[in-house]
């Protein structure tokens, strides 16, 4: 009985280990798919390589966030609310739902995650949900990571408990947007890091 548990102990352990290593060596294959200029193949190098590339990107996007701040860009919307911005993404998952000053009725959303191919669909389906309507949008993709900024009407939800109900049923399906985008990174469907940023405007 006890030999027969050690062998199924020894057995479980060695799967348990041939699935750690295959999912080091997808990784592995993962990062020579997407290291341009990679002469040296080996695991070390590789590594080395991804770290010096991650310290290049985050300082990019460190002075890009720099040069957004001192240079902060402002719009108006037609309900003539002066709205200020921040364009890049941070490296932190967030969600933020706040109602504009002015009385406006606007309510500014800005989200910030994981860049995939459906975010914009499923935002757009989020949205459908609460029905909240876009005034105005900005969206911006660096480094694999995008951040959406949106200024919205809620129908039916201008006032009191039903505009703070409105308002938490926001937070909750962006919410729901940003999480499936981290669950996606983690299981590795994202796209890989783009160097180029891209911006969107509406």
């Amino acid at each position: 009985m006890a030999e027969t548990k050690a062998v199924a102990a020894s057995n479980s352990h060695k799967e348990a280990e041939r699935r750690r290593r295959k999912r080091i060596n997808g990784h592995i294959a993962t990062l020579k798919a997407i290291l341009p200029n990679m002469h040296k193949t080996d695991k070390a190098s590789l590594l080395g390589e991804a770290v010096r590339r991650v310290k290049e990107l985050k300082q990019a996007t460190a002075e890009l966030t720099a040069m957004d701040h001192t240079a902060e860009e402002v719009i108006k919307t037609k309900h003539s609310t002066t709205l200020n911005f921040t364009m890049f993404p941070t490296e932190t998952d967030e969600v933020k739902v706040c109602p504009c000053e002015g009385g406006s009725g606007l309510i500014k959303a800005t989200l910030c995650c994981e860049d995939r191919p459906e975010m914009i669909l499923d935002l757009i389906q989020a949205l459908d949900k609460v029905k909240a309507k876009v005034m105005r949008a900005e969206m911006s993709t660096i480094g694999g990571r995008t951040k959406s900024s949106l200024w919205v009407e809620l129908v039916s939800s201008n006032v009191g408990s039903e505009r703070d109900l409105g308002l938490g049923r926001l937070r909750q399906v962006l919410k729901m947007v940003v999480e499936k985008s981290t669950l996606l990174a983690s299981s590795g469907q994202t796209l890989p890091g783009n160097k180029r940023p891209r911006f969107y405007h509406f």
